[in-house]
């Protein structure tokens, strides 16, 4: 490798004429200055070579037995390169801006942009460098997500108008580099190229760059310190997503990253609630707002629950303990009722009964929740069960033998009997069960996720336990049954997925971030996303990733698609909904 390094030193390091050799390679080799030789002087010395030096020296950690070094999917790695530890060390600093002036002096103007953490030392002394350079550029950092207090930004600092150069340290897959562009992009922001300290020219990244038309400029590659990439086993990708529309509700609240008001498709309009308390209806091939309905609500959690559709009428709850019903086409309210404090739960429409069935939250001492059935025609109840504690969890039905199933926050889960609320079973956990189960009608099984970090399985008919996997953190999402096998995420970071012939699990895929959003069936794909803002497409026979995307917030809730599966909406925790169509890869 070291003979990789003086190639590039003496690349960028004219040869002074002492024995052939420039300053740069005496520095290198570690050879004191030779009697007679005149001290160096500032003219003799490259920065991009003072770069590769200290990059050699300091910054490539190779393993050993005594080093581990793990990858980000907790595989043993040969090598890495930690650029922080040249971050930290000012004159290195200068060193690089200096480099990055001298590739980018015929830039009049550009503001500069950078993706936490690393690259705010490096925008740092790039914008006092410009100073000294006499060019005026405003700078801002990208969040890796955005902030839950204050102002809730996830881009600090103002961009001007101008062209805009992000920075970054390292490109290797590109996801890093898709986080920032997407989130720039949704603030308007279109970059003007890429500036990077070291590229891996990855086929990853590659790809990226390509796919968005974007020109990447480094001082580096790894052939200049005689490095290269493991050949991967992954599959690549077989889908891109195409961006029709985005759209966002304002006063969300990014206090609360947790599944909230999921989108609900209906012919060709889109329904959510927002955190405002405002209940949206869009255009689904625009995501232009067609009509709107404002509940009267001073709560900041507003609209959580997630819209039910029948027979031309949308039916949801509000925060302020309001259940109410809407025309369709119109939003004009056909009726609304006042039942209790709060209602954070989703409705389940039960059509043959013509009912609801929902959780209510309650401001009382020894009742806090309960959950029941309402009238669809008129509102009135019918039937309630109580509960111990406020019911945030919504239902899910059994078909085969009519029973609505309910996760609770008494912690257990309760099955009735659809049309009386009567109890069959219950089944007890360790904490509260938050979001709906899931049934699969031709195995006879329920499964749901608890906070006390489980995936259970149960017998549909009598709450006999079949199996649980134990996750290392909450669950708060709905599984998925599909091709003989159930896919749910956990808090932990990782999807799980479970072989229903053998009980056995049969994948943990580990995606970097909590998965709240509950997967889905679209086509012949599971999709399903991560508060990473990552939303992932698998196949759910072979398990391998088919495709990736990437929006600038959390992902919380599930991905609504159309009938035809080509067109998807992927909904934010910040009210935001983008309408994208996915495309095979050529």
């Amino acid at each position: 490798m070291k003979v990789a390094v003086r190639a590039l030193i003496y690349k960028l390091q004219p040869t002074l004429g002492h024995g052939g050799r420039s300053v740069a390679q005496l520095v290198l080799a570690g050879t004191p200055r030779p009697a007679g030789l005149p001290a160096p002087i500032e003219t003799y010395r490259d920065p991009a070579a003072e770069v590769a030096r200290r990059i050699t020296e300091d910054c490539i950690v190779f393993a050993s037995d005594t080093q581990r070094i793990i990858s980000p999917k907790d595989k043993k790695q040969n090598w890495l390169i930690d650029l922080r530890r040249l971050f930290a060390k000012p004159d290195a600093l200068e060193d690089l801006a200096t480099a990055f002036f001298e590739r980018f002096k015929a830039d009049a103007t550009f503001d500069l942009a950078g993706m936490e953490s690393a690259a705010i030392p490096l925008v740092t002394a790039l914008a006092l460098e410009g100073r000294r350079h006499g060019k005026a550029m405003s700078v801002a950092y990208v969040r890796k997500e955005r902030k839950t207090s204050g102002l809730g930004r996830n881009i600090e600092g103002a961009l001007g108008a101008g062209p805009v150069i992000l920075v970054d340290d390292i490109l290797n897959t590109g996801k890093s580099a898709e986080k920032a562009r997407a989130t720039l992009a949704q603030a308007g922001v279109a970059l003007r190229c890429l500036f990077i300290v070291v590229d891996y020219r990855s086929p990853e990244g590659l790809a990226w760059r390509k796919r968005h038309g974007i020109e990447v400029r480094s001082l580096f590659t790894l052939d200049d310190f005689g490095l290269e990439l493991a050949r991967s086993s992954q599959p690549a990708s077989t889908r891109t997503y195409r961006p029709l529309w985005r759209f966002q509700a304002p006063g969300a609240n990014p206090h609360h990253v947790v599944p909230k008001s999921a989108p609900l498709l209906v012919d060709d309009m889109l329904y959510f609630g927002s955190d405002a308390g405002t209940f949206w209806a869009l255009d689904s091939a625009t995501g232009r707002p067609v009509w709107t309905f404002q509940s009267r609500i001073s709560h900041p959690k507003g609209i959580w629950s997630s819209p039910a559709h029948h027979a031309g009428r949308i039916y949801f709850g509000t925060y302020n303990g309001v259940i109410h019903c809407l025309d369709v086409r119109t939003g004009r309210e056909i009726w609304n009722h006042p039942i209790c404090e709060w209602v954070g739960s989703s409705p389940l429409i039960l059509p043959e009964h013509g009912l609801l069935a929902i959780g209510l939250e309650y401001a009382r001492p020894r009742a806090g929740g309960s959950v029941c059935a309402l009238s669809l025609e008129t509102g009135e109840k019918v039937w309630e069960h109580w509960l111990r504690v406020v019911q945030h969890g919504s239902a899910a039905h059994w078909r085969g033998g009519d029973l609505v199933i309910f996760g609770t926050n008494d912690h257990n889960v309760i099955a009735l009997k659809a049309r009386t609320g009567e109890v069959v079973w219950t089944f007890d956990t360790r904490r509260s069960v938050k979001y709906a189960p899931a049934v699969d009608e031709e195995r006879g099984l329920v499964a749901f996720a608890s906070f006390d970090g489980s995936i259970y399985i149960l017998k549909v008919a009598t709450g006999e336990k079949v199996a649980e996997f134990a996750t290392d953190n909450i669950c708060y999402t709905t599984p998925l049954f599909a091709r003989g096998r159930l896919f749910c995420g956990s808090g932990d970071r990782h999807l799980y997925v479970v072989d229903l012939d053998t009980m056995s699990l049969a994948l943990k895929l580990d995606c970097h971030a909590r998965v709240y959003s509950s997967p889905r069936l679209i086509g012949d794909s599971v999709i399903f996303a991560s508060n990473g803002g990552i939303v992932r497409e698998i196949d759910p026979i072979s398990l391998a990733v088919t495709g990736t995307l990437t929006v600038p917030d959390a992902v919380t809730n599930a991905v609504a698609f159309a009938p035809d599966s080509e067109r998807i909406f992927v909904p934010t925790y910040v009210n935001e909904i983008y309408g994208l169509v996915r495309e095979k890869l050529t």
